[in-house]
């Protein structure tokens, strides 16, 4: 595999991508961590909830995060990041420190909460619960949004949840043989139930949404209002 020459991702990245530092780091549980970074050129920057950003973890290689806030004035943007233990990702965000510099591109498109001005059902894993923070606060009172989560640990994510005040989360765990699905499916039907012609938002792992969205056409669910963003899918690093 070829090494592509330092000089050449040093220029790429002051061409393509903007300069910040972490100004704050809060452990919320277990794997999970919020992180603040702060910058002159992160100010007077339109951000949409559910936009993506990337960080340059250096080389060539870049790791994706929605924020679940952006200042515009005071220059300062947050995230949610799920440290998996798995692969160079999740070692840089856990490496972050305060005053860590970071270089980032974006925001970008990827899910225009903006838009949706219907009630919301979501469905998500660990790695969707800043897109689900983005949500629930562009929601205006009139507006209802529920939000179901597969998970690995109950205990951490209902307790980064509670901390980051994200409210009608129901959490299921993940089971190998991906049978949870199934109590998935259910919890999204009772959750849907309540809401007015809700908008489904389904995010997090590629085949859990494919599986997920086979169900729902099996109980001939109305899936007009669908959007879908895979964050991860088995036997790759990422996906964009």
């Amino acid at each position: 595999m070829s090494v592509v020459p330092k000089f050449v991702t040093d220029t790429m990245e002051r061409m393509f991508f903007r300069s910040a530092a972490v100004s704050a780091v809060t452990h919320l549980s277990g794997h999970f961590r919020l992180t603040e970074i702060a910058g002159e050129s992160l100010k007077r920057e339109k951000w949409i909830p559910g936009q993506k950003v990337q960080f340059h973890m250096g080389g060539l290689q870049t790791r994706t995060y929605t924020p679940i806030s952006w200042d515009p004035v005071e220059g300062t943007a947050e995230f949610i990041m799920f440290l998996h233990g798995n692969g160079p990702g999740s070692e840089w965000a856990e490496s972050l420190k305060k005053d860590t510099p970071c270089s980032l591109m974006g925001p970008r498109s990827s899910l225009d909460f903006a838009e949706v001005a219907e009630d919301a059902i979501f469905f998500g894993d660990e790695t969707s619960i800043a897109a689900s923070v983005a949500l629930h606060r562009s929601r205006r009172e009139t507006q209802q949004a529920r939000f179901v989560f597969e998970v690995s640990s109950l205990v951490e994510s209902a307790e980064a949840i509670r901390r980051i005040g994200l409210p009608n989360a129901k959490l299921v765990k993940k089971i190998p043989d991906s049978s949870h699905l199934a109590e998935v499916d259910q919890t999204l039907i009772d959750g849907a139930s309540g809401l007015v012609t809700p908008r489904w938002i389904m995010t997090g792992k590629a085949q859990s949404i494919q599986a997920l969205r086979a169900m729902l056409r099996n109980r001939r669910m109305d899936m007009a209002q669908l959007k879908t963003k895979a964050y991860w899918a088995e036997g790759k690093t990422g996906l964009d």
